[in-house]
């Protein structure tokens, strides 16, 4: 085994202990701790998890491990946040008998951390992972979800907000707070392109006429919508 591969074994380790039994404070939001004291601060300093990204530095700490920190230490603060239910039992115990599943998990949910831009998609991603968990969808879609939570902006969900209170409406009506119409348009688009929004009357009109047309939330939409605001 490689010393990359030592290293990533160990992550892996640390990342499905604090799943299993956090030794985070959740009191703190993590969020909130400047990018560059997350490492001097002994709030955080060490927590295992913590010390396992470190020793991935071979000449120092990078900005780039300093994000993904934070970005860990919101997950794991939302995920242990929330009130879990009997499935959290059995998961917890499928991680710690079943060794092909917990590098499954924890693979997944590091590569997907590392590449999430922002703390709060962090806290979301622990959110979709939490109503898996809770079987509300399978692992396939959990992923297919945390696929598109990297490119979804706060708008598209306003926008899925608003349609799962309406049959349907014309985009032009979509009442959400103070954006561009065109990057309200721009969101519909992208949120139609995930599967959560679909387009009534789709029938050729000019471009001038887009804004005309009427959009609905999807039941995939309904799914990703409920997980992310609950």
């Amino acid at each position: 085994m490689t010393k990359n591969e030592l290293q990533s074994e160990s992550i892996n380790e640390a990342f499905s202990k604090e799943l299993i039994n956090t030794s985070l404070d959740l009191t703190i939001d993590y969020s909130e701790v400047a990018l560059d004291s997350v490492l001097s601060d002994n709030i955080t300093s060490e927590i295992p998890i913590v010390k396992s990204i470190v020793s991935l530095g071979r000449l120092g700490i990078s900005i780039k491990q300093l994000h993904f920190t934070k970005k860990v230490l919101c997950f794991l603060r939302e995920f242990h946040s929330r009130n879990l239910t009997s499935n959290f039992s059995e998961f917890k115990q499928k991680l710690i008998t079943d060794h092909k599943f917990k590098y499954k998990v924890t693979e997944q949910i590091i590569l997907i951390i590392d590449r999430l831009r922002t703390e709060q998609r962090s806290v979301l991603l622990a959110k979709l992972f939490l109503g898996h968990i809770q079987e509300k969808y399978d692992w396939e879609t959990f992923c297919y979800f945390s696929e598109c939570l990297d490119s979804m902006q706060p708008v598209d969900i306003d926008i899925l907000g608003y349609l799962s209170t309406k049959e349907s409406d014309e985009i032009e009506n979509i009442a959400i707070h103070s954006f561009d119409r065109y990057m309200l348009l721009g969101s519909i688009e992208r949120l139609k392109s995930y599967g959560f929004v679909g387009m009534k009357g789709l029938t050729w009109i000019s471009t001038a006429d887009d804004f005309k047309k009427e959009a609905f939330i999807s039941s995939l939409g309904v799914i990703i919508y409920n997980a992310i605001i609950s």
